[in-house]
């Protein structure tokens, strides 16, 4: 109200707020006030009653939401014109009332000025005036429609004065006779010569009584023709009983007897219609005798009217039916009401069908039904279908029951919901509670997960969009279940939402078994890691038996050159440069065996991977001499290529010899079972460009069913094999940034290539 001028009292001063509030709500009117720019400041509460909107939503031009949209271009068209002449105004227009309906207003502005004369403000009202608007129009319409019939009534109608001086004829009367209102007055030049003294008696003596003329003559049509009228013509009194005027209706009866026959055409033709509808129609009598039946009756139960007349309802009736119709014909019979009801009737060929009876009772002046008119309809293929029906919503209800599904529907208008029977046990409704608020479901959801869902829902009832949510119930005994539920919304023409509808399944068994699942799959992951570990484990086993051969060639050696040394240290004279080089070939071979033996120990222990420039043919070699006593190397040919001068790659010692191990046991193992062929060996290593070493290990064994599958765990062809080995040599080829691949030779075996990268800080 801070921004409305108030009114100046007659001292000068000024009304309060709170006063001139008072004023405008005491007002018997909707008024409005509104700035000079047209926008809406104020509504009376009587305006934001009748339009259910608060007074924030209709200030400004919030209120021409009201307006019905046929109307609200004129009006705001006409209130700007308003706001630019600075005249006062008014106009009628539809406004929504707050039930939704719309009624007719008068809307009426006028400008308030200061001492200058400049509008401060305007202040209007609106007038419900739909009753009268309602009211106008009817008038009008029925001014209309009076003037239309009189024109269109298939009759001649006139009014004459009260002295019998026709002064008015419809346009049918004046085409009937082609002659104008003015030459229509000397009406006896029309009149049959015959008829014409009895109609001019008739009618002087009801000038003069003012007694009703009724009469039937003859009366020429405009192409010279008599055809046959009938004429009533009535006074019309005022207050006083004198005469106003009088009404003529010239009714055509030329065709009465064609009609007549016409008439008789059309009952036979009726009989044919009702013989033919595709129902059984009966005529029946108080006491329960058959009168008439249609052909459709008599096909049906194959006897004619006579022998219906004498069959007993109990021949026709199913017996379990029997009683029940009965008991509602008699019911009908006492009270005249009309007998409705479902029953099977007997065909002609013994088969029972459904069929619904409705009778209307024909009644005399004293209101006694003296005969009753029933339609009797076959609704057999209908009851089957309702029964077909019936089993697919129990079969639905069964669906969902048995997958925890069920449907909701939510409207937005009443804020109410409709939920099936599958949801209201998911959320174990209780005695005394109301599903049908959505209250009722958001008091379910656990405390952590309510306000997420709650905003959710809102959201998508906000932006129209699918909703999707998961979340816990806490139920009444505490059980805690999990739900999952989606629901589309159906908006109207204007793009608001009018409801959504959804389906909530109770994920309650699936979440359980999902995090029963997810602990499994853990414990497997453990296994594997236990498991590659194992098989890291056996493979240094098989490193550490064959390099203790290789180990025992140092320590011989450490035994040899110290025997030598001391030969030469015993000898007259020593021969010191010989024991000296004895002595540096001891520690050379002592210190070789010492680094085999901390290498065996590392892959033991979980130490970091320690890379260094490394030279790949000498890595190959010294894996080769491991090999000498390996029993599977034996009546093996092995063919070594390898390529001199290779680049240094940088990568772990110990790794590389498992890798490079592992791979030539694997080749040697795979042609165990050969025999008829020579088995053979291939060991080559190249260089791609200068960038990547390759080392191929190809053998002529029996190969692998699925190269792509022989690097997956717990994959073997070996029937005491565990299938980690490839596994185990892919994640170290990949922990140097290298590929392993397998492909199938022709003929024969299976080519395993390494390809590992050469670092530039280490080539040369």
């Amino acid at each position: 109200m801070s921004s409305i001028r108030r009114p100046t009292l007659t001292d000068g001063s000024r009304l309060p707020d709170d006063q001139l509030r008072a004023v405008l709500e005491a007002v018997p009117a909707m008024v409005w006030l509104a700035r000079p720019d047209g926008s809406a400041a104020y509504f009376s509460q009587q305006w934001l009653d009748y339009t259910g909107l608060s007074e924030d939503q209709a200030l400004g031009s919030g209120w021409t939401v009201r307006v019905h949209q046929d109307d609200v271009t004129r009006l705001t068209e006409y209130w700007r014109s308003l706001l630019a002449s600075g005249a006062r105004g008014e106009t009628e227009a539809r406004l929504g009332r707050s039930d939704g309906q719309y009624r007719w207003c008068l809307f009426r502005a006028a400008p308030l000025r200061d001492g200058s004369g400049r509008i401060t403000e305007w202040c209007g009202t609106n007038v419900d005036i739909d009753d009268i608007y309602q009211a106008r129009q009817a008038y009008r319409a029925a001014e209309d429609h009076l003037r239309l019939i009189l024109d269109t009534i298939p009759a001649l109608v006139s009014t004459a004065t009260p002295t019998g001086e026709i002064d008015f004829a419809n346009r049918r009367m004046l085409e009937y006779f082609g002659t104008t209102l003015q030459q229509l007055r000397d009406w006896r030049a029309v009149v049959h010569p015959v008829d014409l003294p009895i109609v001019e008696g008739l009618w002087a003596h009801s000038v003069t009584t003012g007694e009703p003329f009724v009469k039937e003559y003859r009366i020429r049509r405009a192409d010279g023709v008599y055809r046959w009228f009938h004429s009533h013509v009535v006074a019309a009194h005022g207050p006083d009983g004198t005469i106003l005027c009088w009404y003529n209706l010239l009714t055509d009866v030329n065709d009465r007897k064609h009609a007549e026959d016409l008439l008789r055409a059309s009952e036979l033709e009726l009989r044919t219609i009702v013989d033919n509808i595709p129902g059984l129609i009966a005529i029946v009598a108080p006491s329960g005798e058959i009168e008439m039946v249609n052909g459709g009756v008599l096909d049906y139960f194959g006897r004619s009217l006579q022998e219906l007349r004498e069959w007993q309802m109990t021949d026709s009736v199913h017996p379990e039916d029997l009683p029940h119709v009965v008991a509602r014909w008699q019911h009908a019979i006492q009270t005249g009401e009309p007998p409705e009801w479902e029953h099977r009737l007997r065909r002609a060929d013994g088969n029972y069908r459904w069929f619904q009876l409705r009778g209307f009772p024909w009644r005399e002046g004293d209101d006694t039904p003296i005969r009753w008119y029933c339609l009797i309809t076959d609704i057999h293929d209908r009851k089957n279908a309702e029964q077909a029906l019936r089993r697919s919503e129990a079969f639905l209800l069964e669906v969902q029951r048995l997958s925890h599904t069920g449907g909701w529907r939510y409207d937005a208008a009443t804020d109410t919901v409709e939920s099936s029977p599958e949801v209201l046990r998911a959320h174990a409704m209780q005695p005394g509670e109301d599903p049908s608020r959505p209250a009722f479901w958001f008091d379910r959801i656990h405390p952590e997960d309510r306000p997420r869902v709650e905003a959710e829902f809102a959201r998508c009832l906000h932006e129209r969009a699918e909703y999707r949510a998961g979340f816990r119930n806490v139920l009444p005994d505490g059980r805690i279940t999990y739900q999952y539920t989606t629901g589309n919304p159906i908006v109207n023409q204007q793009g608001d939402v009018v409801e959504f509808i959804g389906a909530s399944m109770d994920m309650t068994e699936h979440w359980l078994a999902t995090t029963e699942l997810e602990r499994a799959s853990q414990a497997v992951r453990d296994l594997q890691m236990k498991m590659s570990r194992a098989a890291q484990i056996a493979s240094v086993g098989e490193l550490a038996g064959s390099i203790a051969h290789e180990v025992n060639q140092p320590l011989a050696a450490v035994v040899a050159n110290g025997h030598a040394c001391l030969r030469w240290l015993s000898g007259s004279p020593p021969n010191l440069a010989k024991a000296l080089e004895a002595a540096e070939r001891i520690v050379k071979d002592g210190k070789d065996a010492g680094e085999v033996v901390r290498r065996v120990r590392s892959l033991f222990k979980r130490t970091a991977i320690d890379k260094v420039a490394l030279d790949v043919n000498e890595v190959l070699l010294e894996v080769m001499r491991l090999l000498d006593s390996y029993p599977a190397r034996q009546h093996v040919t092995i063919e070594t290529l390898l390529e001199p001068g290779l680049p240094r790659i940088r990568a772990d010692r110990v790794q590389m010899q498992q890798l490079a191990l592992n791979l030539v046991l694997n080749a040697l193992e795979a042609m165990e079972p050969v025999s008829g062929r020579e088995k053979r060996l291939s060991i080559r290593s190249s260089c791609v460009g200068s960038g990547h070493v390759v080392v191929a290990i190809s053998d002529n064994g029996i190969g692998l069913d699925n190269p792509e599958t022989a690097f997956e765990p717990f994959i073997t062809t070996k029937p005491e094999g565990m299938g980690l080995g490839l596994a185990i040599c892919r994640s170290i080829v990949a922990d140097h940034s290298g590929r392993l691949s397998a492909d199938r030779n022709v003929g024969f075996g299976t080519t395993l290539t390494v390809t590992l990268p050469v670092q530039s800080d280490v080539a040369s």
